[in-house]
């Protein structure tokens, strides 16, 4: 596989490459999650000036509306959730739902007991931009957008977590400082959750965990690749319509993300990405974390098969992965739409499937020719 070039990009994401060798230290791994949809459309990397953030990719979107925390006394506005603490805090909390395969979770009085469980370093800056994220994350809601393949438009709205417990540290402050201690995810997105987890690696996260960008690649080659059957290509553009929307053009986000990729696979060994004339080429790899042994926590509880096989018959659903599309609809596809790549089509459609609350199609073939209409009038 051609080595990816290193660019010039901020210390913080070289710094993530150099720090692999810890990871490649430890004997164990421990699995974590992510929702899929995040994997897909990622949050904001800087601070919101607005409060709501719009991702939008190929007829989904997502938007995520910030909130409020009842201090006691008043309700204490929180930011729009954003950069790496707020994914690893996000991660955190989809890990613990999954493994537990509840709801209803305990976050810890203490930030810094939290951050060390997920592998932060504990230093004062870092303890009070992992509280906010945290706090910002609580209070949140979500709305998803997307369009079925039958031309219908649907619009669902969430708020994850449901219900808050938060302890008022330091309560002479004005505003009192607040961190969660029990958090309670909402129904919906709890069962939507289950069905689409996406297994990590903790190690990874550790590592990749000064860096956005790096796990933002991190997840989505996480996501993408194991449910490949044949090659993709995709753009710069596409690379940055889907993760980069706030850069200015594909080739400001082409010098971002070439440390960053560099470091995602890093820490990925396993993923077949190749870098090529105008873009990447993504081939179908073995997930981030093998089935046959996992850890489910940092004090090493190794999963047999038949555990790990019931705890992950519910994140990673196969029947989607698995179908393919008839000759016949291949030259269709060709025939209706010269020029445009079938094979990249058919995955943002089992892309869609699989982060959709969409039934499975009766008829896959059937059902991609009428995504794919929708699909090819995008630019």
């Amino acid at each position: 596989m051609p080595k990816l070039p290193k660019a010039d990009t901020s210390s913080s994401v070289n710094n993530v490459y150099t720090n692999v060798t810890k990871m490649q230290a430890k004997q164990l791994d421990s699995v974590a999650y992510h929702h899929s949809l995040l994997c897909a459309l990622t949050l904001p990397r800087s601070p919101q000036r607005n409060r709501e953030y719009v991702r939008e990719f190929q007829g989904r979107s997502l938007k995520i509306e910030a909130g409020e925390l009842f201090d006691g006394k008043t309700w204490i506005p929180q930011p729009v959730p954003y950069g790496p603490k707020a994914r690893l805090a996000f991660m955190h909390i989809c890990s613990e739902a999954v493994k537990a395969q509840s709801r209803f979770l305990e976050v810890e009085r203490s930030a810094r007991a939290f951050m060390d469980r997920i592998g932060l370093a504990d230093g004062g800056s870092q303890y009070r931009l992992f509280r906010r994220q945290m706090n910002a994350l609580s209070a949140c809601s979500l709305k998803l957008g997307y369009t079925k393949p039958d031309g219908k438009i649907v619009a669902i709205k969430t708020q994850p977590i449901e219900q808050i417990e938060v302890w008022g540290e330091n309560p002479d402050n004005d505003p009192p400082s607040l961190w969660a201690s029990c958090l309670t995810l909402s129904e919906n997105f709890f069962h939507d959750l289950i069905r689409h987890a996406v297994p990590l690696s903790s190690n990874a996260l550790c590592n990749l965990s000064n860096s956005s960008l790096a796990l933002d690649y991190y997840g989505l080659f996480a996501y993408r690749l194991h449910t490949l059957e044949s090659p993709l290509l995709l753009s710069w553009q596409q690379i940055t319509n889907q993760i980069g929307q706030e850069y200015a053009s594909s080739k400001d986000f082409k010098k971002e993300s070439l440390t960053a990729i560099k470091a995602a696979l890093a820490v990925y060994p396993a993923a077949k990405v190749e870098r090529v004339a105008g873009g990447l080429m993504l081939k179908p790899s073995p997930p981030p974390i093998p089935r046959h042994s996992v850890s489910l926590s940092d004090r090493a509880l190794v999963v047999t098969s038949a555990t790990e096989s019931s705890l992950l018959s519910h994140p990673i659903p196969p029947p989607v992965a698995s179908l393919r599309l008839h000759d016949k609809t291949i030259e269709k596809f060709r025939f209706l739409y010269p020029g445009k790549d079938v094979y990249a089509c058919e995955a943002d459609f089992k892309c869609w499937l699989e982060t959709s609350n969409a039934a499975q199609p009766k008829n896959f073939n059937s059902a991609f020719l009428g995504f794919a209409k929708k699909w090819a009038e995008k630019p």
